[in-house]
């Protein structure tokens, strides 16, 4: 029997990230409305007919509560691919469960993760299902670190990761990007003050853009630097005997060395966020280029135990989208939704992807969806095990 339609609205739709994933709901024909939300009716008009199908375009300011309650009341499924998600995750969550809708986003910004766990109770209640962060990182990585898990016996360490070279938006002809995106935004206002991780079996506090060395399987010795991203909230939630839960950012050490130090001064007041990111965008060069990162654009690493001795294992994408990190961001929470459609997801409440979304099922609808010579989920994933 196939499942019925739902009614979709995608708040931020118009944006780099947001019109991915109305792409995918509509090539997965999982909506039979599919609503563009957006504070630019012009950019939503021009999304829903460009992708055409169920697709409408709705003019919507995300700081009207009585607007967003309004719109959402005639839905089933609220997406929310705005950001900065420290400003706008948490309202349009509430509105969400408040008008009865399943909600699904892509936030990656620790703090409103937290604050998120606490409407559990009241999504459980009305018999919703709300799964956040279910992007790239997070995401995809928190999924990979679920497979990763499931090679072991016993799971000490999980660490997620991804590559800075591949978060960058591909502008798109009849969609140029903004200069200043709320992606900047985050990167540096999680750079700027210390971020929480998983450090001794419970929660610490860190410093952000810190370098750690990993012994990578399949790789070697490799060095990243810490990033304040949800996966170390969410993974211990699932893996409770977790010793230490890191995600980490890689790339060249003269832009992370450029980083911190923007990062701090933002922190201290020394200089704003604006002046930070637009220091971030002049950092000079080095004349010779560096060691190659040698890290997955995505990755996991599970360090524990199996049959009693040390091990590891590493799992990633060897395919990425190719609108780098509009189409890995939106594409993922698209499939998300179709989950949903299908009954797939494991359970209602506030969830990360690695206690609600069947690992496996995602990587097979997003194999074709990333490169269409892939078929399934082992098309598509490296498992490298020490």
């Amino acid at each position: 029997m196939t499942p019925e339609k739902l009614r979709v609205i995608v708040v931020g739709g118009a944006g780099s990230m947001g019109r991915w994933a109305v792409r995918t709901i509509a090539a997965l024909g999982t909506a039979e409305i599919l609503t563009v939300a957006d504070i630019d009716a012009e950019r939503a008009e021009k999304t829903a007919k460009a992708v055409g199908g169920p697709c409408q375009a709705l003019a919507l300011d995300a700081t009207d509560e009585v607007a967003m309650t309004d719109a959402f009341a005639r839905h089933d499924v609220v997406v929310n691919t705005m950001g900065p998600f420290a400003t706008f995750m948490l309202p349009i969550l509430e509105a969400a469960i408040d008008s009865d809708c399943h909600y699904l986003d892509i936030n990656d910004d620790w703090q409103p993760t937290i604050a998120a766990f606490d409407l559990d109770q009241r999504a459980r209640e009305r018999g919703l299902h709300v799964v956040i962060g279910l992007g790239g990182s997070p995401g995809v990585t928190n999924l990979c670190a679920a497979i990763a898990a499931e090679t072991l016996d016993e799971v000490h360490e999980l660490y997620t990761g991804w590559k800075i070279s591949a978060a960058t938006i591909v502008d798109e002809p009849d969609f140029p990007a903004p200069k200043a995106s709320a992606a900047m935004d985050h990167w540096i206002h999680q750079c700027s003050e210390p971020i929480r991780v998983w450090e001794g079996g419970e929660p610490a506090d860190v410093a952000a853009v810190e370098p750690v060395t990993l012994d990578f399987p399949g790789v070697g010795p490799v060095t990243a630097y810490t990033m304040g991203h949800p996966e170390p909230i969410t993974l211990p939630r699932t893996y409770p005997r977790l010793s230490r839960s890191l995600n980490l950012q890689s790339g060249p050490a003269w832009l992370l060395d450029g980083l911190r130090d923007v990062g701090r001064r933002v922190g201290a007041g020394s200089i704003t966020l604006r002046e930070g990111i637009a220091e971030m965008g002049d950092l000079p060069r080095p004349a010779t280029k560096g060691p190659r990162d040698a890290l997955p654009i995505e990755w996991s690493l599970a360090i524990g135990t199996k049959d009693g001795a040390p091990h590891a294992t590493a799992v990633y994408p060897t395919a990425f989208h190719p609108a780098r990190m509009g189409g890995n961001t939106g594409v993922p929470v698209g499939i998300g939704v179709e989950l949903l459609r299908r009954g797939a997801l494991r359970d209602v409440g506030v969830h990360a992807p690695e206690s609600a979304v069947p690992a496996r099922e995602f990587f097979d609808l997003l194999a074709p969806l990333t490169d269409p010579s892939l078929r399934t989920a082992s098309d598509l994933l490296a498992i490298v095990q020490r």
